[in-house]
């Protein structure tokens, strides 16, 4: 999610996303193809460590989920595009229908 925040997307910022999204795909199709030789990144990074930063997830009863029993509480992967309006949510692994949140609204901040 842009600028770390959970925020309802509109749909210019979908076409964003999506285009980031394939952005990616077709980069690691292509390290996948030619391999680490084959890759020359403009950015380098010195003296790392792995972290880990907090992501937009929802929590909540599942219904229909494949590995969540029905009305078992669950967590989603990192929520990449929800849109309260017409009830969905994507997660990086699948769609959600969203119903009525904790407060019978869908609140996002």
């Amino acid at each position: 999610m842009m600028k770390n925040d959970f925020e309802v997307r509109s749909g210019t910022d979908l076409s964003d996303l999506v285009n980031r999204l394939r952005d990616l795909a077709l980069a690691l199709e292509e390290f996948n193809s030619v391999g680490e030789g084959g890759i020359q990144p403009s950015i380098s990074i010195q003296e790392w460590v792995p972290a880990k930063r907090a992501v937009p997830v929802l929590v909540g009863r599942m219904k229909g989920h494949p590995t969540i029993k029905d009305g078992n509480i669950g967590a989603t992967t990192e929520i990449f595009y929800i849109d309260a309006a017409a009830g969905l949510a994507r997660s990086f692994n699948r769609w959600y229908r969203l119903g009525p949140g904790v407060t019978g609204q869908l609140v996002l901040q």
